[in-house]
């Protein structure tokens, strides 16, 4: 066996190796794939080089290297083993036999690489490699180097597995293509690369399993090398969370992820994160865990768009899918606790069901208990909201740097250190970790934490601490970019409740490109979309603004979603002395009310030509009448 300096030296080489092919893999244009298998194969290769190369070795012992790579090594056997069950479980009666020779080739190779153990003193027996060396990756038959001048391809699309058996390599696929859909495609696209029946599927899939958790989720992680990492509101930005996963590596039996909500909203790829959760969470239950977020409601829904940008993707197809998405929504968890040392949620905390202490002169709202949250019917979608309190106070609540838990001017709560102390201390936990407030919430709050790193400490107290983190970098509110970076936290056995915050910023992101064109500017088009959340109302302690969906009197269970129109006459350009949130709350309400005349004429012109059409019909029917009765 070499010398330990040698082995060290060696290993070193293969992993600076490793980080050299995955910097090479990564400046691949994945445009120029010309098919979903060259993708694909591009998107494995990285990983793999992805895991030899993103360690933080540094910190361990001298042996770390091969361990790590050792780590790695079992990981592609791992993959293998379970590989090579699934080819074996094949039915291959409807095989050619060039095809079943293809799969006795990739039985046979999978098969060698999962009979090999890899132990460190084996490792040390790698060839030597000085330096890396560039090279050429070639993909599919060989024929085409990932550098060549490919043209544009057209993404196939995915289908949906047999028995809803998800395989990590199908999730992979889907990110793979919902990533690279994002670059080259019209938003009205989507379903030829992930038809409305995969898209059906997940969200069925997924809410039979969410149905099933309980309030507050528990996890259960005592493993030395586990760990947890919690992502906050993301709002529809995909490449975030694409890059959350980069940085952070995937979900996996050592690792969970929590995500606290507010999947939607604001960015533009909201339904393609949301699926995107969906399929690791079918894939991996009891490691993914998908909280609700205060976007997460019919409501809130409605007034984001979110049924407008799923009808701009799936057409007529659109609505059914919303309305699964909405039940989905519901029976998403409100809360988890990590190791019995961590509580993580969307909004914040409770009130108890006993509302008040009956016993002082004063009486004040009594902060709730898990136990209490365990209980409450979280089954509702925005209806029956304003009826469950604790759910609102949930979803809504915020930290203040007054004590005590007071009502604010919205559905939540305001709470003070002293409220995060003793919730703490009667549940024997150590940390929240909350979200709900980015730096547009955060701007007019001095006391606060801005979030423009992507986290705040909003409480230290003696139990523990108190942070509010957000995960959606440079996020746009109108016609501002906050510049601000994402965040997630990343805990680790033994210490759960000592955080470890990654900051982040995602620069190159690709627009959304709708699918129908009005006259005048599409940017501002996109612009005036983007601000129609109605969100400038909550200032004013207006919690329901007027909606762009309506349901129609005569078919309830069908939605109108009012289009954006083409130009706004009556109240605009508003004066300049109208201050925010004023003039946002007046534009909205100018641009409902041409959107609301705008239909009005486009259903009076259809009625005028049905009444056009039935008039010439009745006078052609009074001529054949007249026909008829003369001979």
């Amino acid at each position: 066996m070499p010398s330990p300096e040698i082995s060290k030296r060696v290993l070193d080489a293969k992993l600076e190796a490793c980080k050299f092919a995955f910097l090479k893999l990564s400046a691949v244009k994945t445009t120029r794939m010309k098919s979903y298998k060259q993708l694909r194969t591009l998107l494995m290769l990285k990983e793999i080089s992805r895991r030899g190369a993103d360690r933080d070795f540094l910190k361990d012992s001298e042996n770390s290297v091969t361990r790590i790579l050792c780590s790695v090594l079992k990981q592609v056997v791992s993959n293998a083993d379970r590989s090579l069950k699934s080819l074996r479980g094949f039915h291959y009666e409807t095989l050619d036999e060039q095809e079943k020779q293809h799969v006795n080739r990739m039985i046979a190779s999978v098969q060698g690489m999962s009979s090999r153990k890899y132990e460190p003193e084996t490792v040390d027996q790698l060839d030597d490699m000085t330096e890396p060396m560039e090279m050429e990756i070639y993909l599919g038959n060989g024929d085409d180097s990932v550098g060549a001048d490919f043209s544009d391809i057209v993404l196939e699309p995915i289908s949906w597995p047999l028995e809803s058996q998800l395989t990590p390599e199908w999730v992979e696929s889907l990110m793979g293509l919902l990533n690279q859909f994002t670059w080259k495609n019209s938003v009205s696209e989507l379903p030829s690369t992930l038809p409305y029946s995969v898209a059906v599927s997940l969200v069925d899939c997924a809410a039979q399993i969410l149905d099933k958790e309980a309030n507050c989720v528990r996890i259960n992680c005592c493993d030395e090398d586990s760990r947890v990492i919690v992502v906050g509101d993301l709002h529809g930005q995909l490449h975030d969370l694409l890059k959350i996963f980069d940085h952070s590596g995937r979900p996996s039996q050592n690792q969970w992820f929590v995500f606290n909500g507010n999947y939607i909203g604001r960015g533009s790829w909201s339904l393609e994160v949301f699926l995107f959760l969906l399929a690791w969470k079918i894939l991996m239950p009891e490691r993914v865990f998908l909280l609700r977020g205060s976007s997460e409601t019919r409501v809130s829904a409605e007034e984001l768009g979110f049924l407008k940008e799923t009808c701009d993707r799936y057409a007529e197809q659109g609505p059914v899918l919303y309305s699964k998405c909405i039940d989905c929504f519901k029976m998403l968890p409100l809360a988890s606790v990590i190791s019995d040392s961590v509580y993580t949620t969307h909004g914040g905390l409770f009130q108890s069901s006993s509302r008040v202490h009956e016993d002082s002169m004063n009486p004040s709202l009594l902060l709730g208990s898990i136990e209490e949250l365990d209980k409450i019917e979280r089954r509702q979608v925005g209806e029956n909201d304003d009826g469950n309190i604790t759910l609102n106070h949930v979803l809504w609540s915020c930290p203040w740097m007054a004590d005590g838990l007071s009502e604010s001017n919205y559905k939540g709560l305001l709470w003070g250190a002293d409220c995060t102390e003793s919730f703490l201390k009667q549940s024997n936990l150590k940390m929240i970790i909350r979200s709900h407030e980015g730096p547009d919430a955060r701007a007019d709050r001095e006391d606060m934490g801005n979030m423009l790193c992507g986290y705040s400490v909003d409480h230290e107290v003696e139990s523990g601490k108190l942070y509010t983190i957000f995960s959606a970098s440079n996020l746009s509110q109108g016609s501002r970019n906050y510049e601000n970076e994402g965040s997630y936290a990343v805990l680790e056995h033994p210490n759960f409740s000592e955080p470890k915050f990654v900051s982040y910023t995602v620069e190159d992101i690709p627009r959304s490109l709708h699918q129908n064109v009005s006259v005048g500017s599409s940017t501002q088009q996109e612009i005036m979309w983007e601000n129609r959340s109605g969100h400038g109302f909550a200032s004013i302690g207006i919690s329901n603004p007027p909606s762009w969906t309506v349901s129609l009197p005569s078919e309830p269970s069908q939605i109108l979603q009012l289009q954006e129109p083409p130009q706004v006459f009556e109240g605009l350009p508003l004066p300049n002395t109208i201050e925010e949130p004023h003039k946002s709350n007046y534009d909205y309400l100018f641009r409902l009310i041409s959107a609301l005349k705008q239909e009005i004429q486009i259903r009076d012109t259809r009625e005028k030509d049905l009444m056009d059409h039935l008039t010439k019909t009745k006078a052609t029917l009074e001529v054949i009448s007249q026909m008829s009765s003369s001979l």
